[in-house]
């Protein structure tokens, strides 16, 4: 039996963005015919595939989840479908699927049970935040998160900056809304003063606002909005 494929679903990373402004009329036909979505919320899948013109009742749609708490063993069932000739449908709870997403196990499994794996054009924060930035982006590491606790941040922080300054490298971080200010602060206090700090926040949102300067030119006073934020350094 010929097996089905999965299909890498983006999502808009903004609440002023719908799925029509993400995907082409082709990727949109693709999802017309699928069944079976995987996601890291059934409930915020269900939201973005009411947004399309599906000719199927959202009822009839069969949606897994798949997200920080799910068993590797659990994993294999979630591709029952396309093992038996299926495709399936791969859903970001925002952006591109597999990049700072869980769904990256989904499809590493894809790949080793020779499942073929198409990805659809989206946006991706990350990426836009570093094409806007004006810092390297021949060479780039994402980092996720960084520490919480604060003197464990701080020396994280420069220790990425040491990073940045021997091999050019951008480093690309974020945090939670509710701890820019936190990071935003000890990235000002813990960098030397010509190290480049790009913030990226809001991206594709109506608030927008990427800005490189170096640590001197930043106004330490500055407040940070409690919005998805990027953070990328280099020399």
């Amino acid at each position: 039996m010929k097996q089905g494929k999965l299909y890498l679903i983006p999502t808009p990373i903004s609440e002023n963005k719908s799925m029509r402004d993400v995907l082409l009329k082709e990727d949109i036909d693709v999802i017309n015919s699928l069944e079976y979505f995987v996601s890291e919320k059934a409930k915020t899948a269900r939201f973005f595939l009411k947004d399309l013109p599906l000719e199927k009742k959202i009822q009839e749609i069969n949606i897994t989840e798949l997200n920080e708490h799910t068993k590797d063993t659990e994993i294999n069932k979630l591709l029952e479908p396309a093992l038996n000739g299926r495709d399936i449908g791969l859903l970001s709870d925002a952006g591109v699927p597999s990049i700072a997403d869980p769904g990256f196990r989904l499809v590493s499994l894809a790949q080793k049970k020779k499942i073929t794996v198409i990805p659809f054009v989206g946006p991706s924060s990350i990426l836009m935040a570093l094409m806007a930035s004006g810092l390297n982006g021949q060479s780039f590491s994402f980092l996720g998160y960084l520490p919480r606790e604060k003197n464990s941040r701080r020396k994280k922080i420069k220790i990425l900056e040491e990073i940045a300054l021997t091999t050019k490298q951008t480093q690309i971080f974020m945090e939670t809304p509710y701890r820019n200010q936190h990071l935003f602060d000890d990235i000002l206090d813990v960098c030397e003063p010509d190290t480049r700090v790009c913030i990226a926040m809001d991206i594709m949102g109506e608030n927008e606002y990427i800005v490189t300067k170096e640590v001197q030119e930043w106004n330490p006073k500055k407040v940070l909005a409690k919005k998805p934020c990027l953070f990328l350094i280099n020399k």
